[in-house]
């Protein structure tokens, strides 16, 4: 019965704002179309990032499950005191939409963008906002959804097979205001050859993995040819004991496989055994094409949005509604501010700086 009134209710409001529509002139209606959206989104967001005011598990700083109640803000909401930095927070301290001077509307148009790839330039023309604040909200969103996306963790009897992918090293974005960055080398045109032939150090490595219900990882790990060491970090937090793995030829993967327990079996570079992650690589290079190149110091944060993404589409996390991204960012926490991005410099300088 409550289901039929909530119906009706929703029907008769529906056919007064067709008629109200219709009254109006067609600009007016873009207009009225848009604040609708607007508050619709606001509405949405509100409702994914309050999902439970009054629960913390945690202190959003620290990580301390030693929290009291303390009081209540402004606004009426509960407030916390974290016993082991002794700050206080609230439902609102290092989230993104509580925090952030845009509206939850911006925000919702932002994800839009966001899940549809679409370039910085076009997302600040969605949004209504400057070409810094797009890339700082990207970064945002992409340091949210990383607790979200499924980790890769093999154990006993499952099947695991391992490539590499290089990335030519990129120091793309505006340094002649940088004071604590130079450039090492002249800059170059995307379409121009490198340096140096093959797979040098002037590329960057990407070790990738993926399991057989199609989980993965990829993680950037140096410079040039895998090393054992370098191997040996990539694979550590993905591979267990008794795991079988599948590789090329790559003689970095022996050892480090050996001490971790694992099952190695290794093909030709033609075997179609891996193909999965030749697959998987494919569809990271279709991603990146789109961004013309991407920075060295981003590269992980882009791979990091891109195994999202494929964990999305392919149905591994949890992907019931359109909510998803929503929910993740009314939540989610935020350490990166406009400061650190401004400050964060290229990793693996020590080549450059040998070279000098």
């Amino acid at each position: 019965m409550m289901v039929g009134m909530r119906t009706g209710k929703v029907a008769r409001i529906a056919d007064r704002v067709r008629k109200e529509l219709g009254e109006l002139t067609p600009q007016e209606r873009d207009l009225a179309v848009k604040a609708l959206r607007d508050a619709l989104y606001e509405r949405f967001a509100l409702d994914a990032a309050t999902s439970d005011p009054n629960q913390m598990e945690a202190c959003v700083r620290c990580g301390s499950i030693r929290i009291i109640r303390k009081g209540r803000g402004r606004d009426g909401s509960q407030r916390w005191k974290c016993m082991n930095c002794n700050r206080t927070f609230g439902v609102r301290t290092n989230r993104v939409m509580g925090m952030s001077k845009l509206k939850a509307g911006v925000w919702m148009r932002f994800l839009e963008c966001f899940v549809d790839c679409l370039s910085l330039r076009k997302c600040a023309q969605r949004c209504g906002v400057c070409l810094k604040t797009a890339f700082l909200m990207r970064q945002r969103v992409i340091e949210c959804i990383r607790r979200y996306t499924p980790v890769l963790r093999s154990e006993a009897g499952s099947c695991v097979r391992l490539d590499e992918t290089y990335f030519r090293e990129s120091f793309k974005g505006d340094h002649t205001k940088s004071a604590v960055f130079v450039m090492p080398r002249k800059a170059r045109k995307r379409t121009k050859s490198l340096r140096k032939r093959g797979l040098s150090k002037e590329q960057i490595c990407v070790a990738t993995g993926v399991d057989d219900t199609g989980r993965s990882f990829l993680t950037v790990c140096g410079r040039g040819v895998i090393s054992k060491d370098r191997a040996m970090s990539a694979l550590k937090p993905h591979i267990g004991r008794g795991a079988d793995v599948l590789t090329d030829g790559a003689p970095a993967y022996v050892k480090p496989l050996a001490e971790l327990g694992a099952n190695l079996t290794q093909t030709d570079a033609d075997d179609h055994a891996i193909n999965r992650v030749n697959t998987l690589h494919a569809r990271l290079e279709d991603f990146m094409f789109g961004f013309h190149g991407v920075s060295t110091k981003y590269l992980q944060a882009y791979l990091d949005w891109f195994q999202w993404l494929v964990a999305f589409t392919d149905g591994f996390g949890e992907t019931d509604d359109d909510g998803l991204l929503a929910r993740q960012l009314g939540k989610g926490l935020y350490r990166i501010r406009r400061r650190d991005c401004q400050r964060m410099t290229p990793p693996y300088m020590d080549y450059w700086r040998k070279a000098a």
